[in-house]
């Protein structure tokens, strides 16, 4: 992880802005804006619906909210920085200052590893513990935890800077950094918490993984591949988000690296890799966040219909898997038993049981289509 929270966002190393002329620049600029004007789009949607609907407003959709928060708070600071750095310079620029905008975001690039861990910990106990999942989940105790981590990353990224921003002007940020011991333990903090974080979502992943698989494989009496279960269809876009995150960052940080250890000039090639890197980082994960992680999913899409006055489509209720298997069971007890009946009382008595059963069935079948108890199928 080494210097990936600071550099992750604005390059703790060095802030770059490269042009290559005017064809560069121009294709910098428009992918910059339309980048920006997509990332506050899709998700003040998100923020919007959530606070319209009154069934978006659950623990997992907050979480939803804050990440989307952080990436317009993000997006609003660091692209016009750097769009105001291609058009002012044709060379390569480095920022040796601790500057407001780093100081921001760092914070900011901490406190979403810190939300995708809050996320993996609610998929956790909703497949995990689905039936104390109301209870352990709780919007109070959701917001603590996104006040932890938003305090937690001011503490260990831009409180160093705050520190060291004064002493030295013709020094680097993070040489200043590094000479402060206080601030260089602050920033050692976050960065293993950083790391930490990673490997705790992973490891919840594993288990989350098994556990479906465990469950489907129950309840459907046959072997399961987990790519199939119903747990990695859940987990599968916070797994790309965070992929995506870790990939952009990684590869940011060691091309500015590599351009930096050079004495020369670096070549053209370097170049075109540190401006492709950095342009990423910026702005791949911000689209991705609110496009695969929320808009894809039903009761948004169910929210976007009703906001534009479509008639949403009738989806049927999740049904519990142990609720269902109840069911079936009772159903076939009581049709084994009118078999096995001795006797026309008997018979009679649970062909009565049978129809009372079929008959609570088929209410929920029309209520989830719709329709009241009763309602012809």
């Amino acid at each position: 992880m080494g210097d990936q929270q600071d550099g992750s966002q604005d390059s703790d190393d060095a802030d770059i802005a490269v042009s290559l002329g005017p064809a560069s620049q121009g294709l910098q600029t428009a992918y910059l804006v339309i980048s920006l004007i997509v990332i506050v789009a899709a998700n003040l949607l998100i923020i919007l619906l959530v606070c319209r609907k009154e069934y978006l407003r659950q623990p997992r959709y907050f979480l939803r909210c804050h990440l989307a928060v952080n990436d317009i708070l993000h997006a609003l600071v660091i692209i016009p920085r750097y769009l105001d750095l291609i058009m002012q310079s044709n060379s390569r620029f480095y920022g040796i200052s601790c500057s407001d905008v780093r100081i921001f975001t760092s914070a900011v690039a901490l406190s979403k590893y810190g939300i995708y861990l809050l996320m993996a910990i609610d998929i956790y106990y909703f497949i995990c513990y689905p039936l104390q999942y109301e209870t352990k989940v709780t919007t109070s105790r959701l917001a603590i935890g996104m006040v932890l981590v938003d305090t937690f990353s001011f503490i260990c990224t831009s409180l160093p800077l705050i520190l060291v921003r004064d002493a030295g002007d013709n020094v680097s940020c993070l040489t200043k950094t590094r000479s402060f011991q206080p601030a260089f333990v602050i920033r050692i903090i976050g960065m293993v918490a950083q790391g930490l974080s990673v490997l705790v979502i992973i490891g919840l992943y594993f288990i989350v993984l098994k556990e479906a698989k465990r469950q489907q494989e129950r309840d459907e009496q046959r072997p399961v591949k987990f790519y199939k279960t119903r747990g990695f269809k859940t987990m599968a876009p916070l797994a790309i988000l965070l992929t995506t995150t870790i990939v952009s960052t990684l590869f940011m940080t060691v091309t500015v690296a590599q351009g930096n250890a050079r004495d020369e000039q670096p070549s053209v090639a370097v170049v075109i890799l540190e401006k492709a890197s950095i342009l990423l980082n910026l702005t791949l994960s911000s689209m991705l966040n609110p496009i695969i992680y929320s808009l894809r999913l039903p009761e948004f899409r169910r929210a976007m219909r009703e906001m534009c006055g479509r008639r949403p489509t009738a989806v049927a209720p999740a049904v519990p898997t142990s609720q269902r298997r109840v069911h079936v069971i009772e159903v076939r007890g009581c049709d084994s038993a009118s078999n096995a009946g001795v006797g026309l009382d008997s018979t009679a008595s649970n062909a009565r049981e049978c129809a009372t059963v079929l008959g609570s069935e088929r209410d929920v079948r029309a209520a989830s289509n719709g329709g009241g108890p009763g309602s012809a199928e």
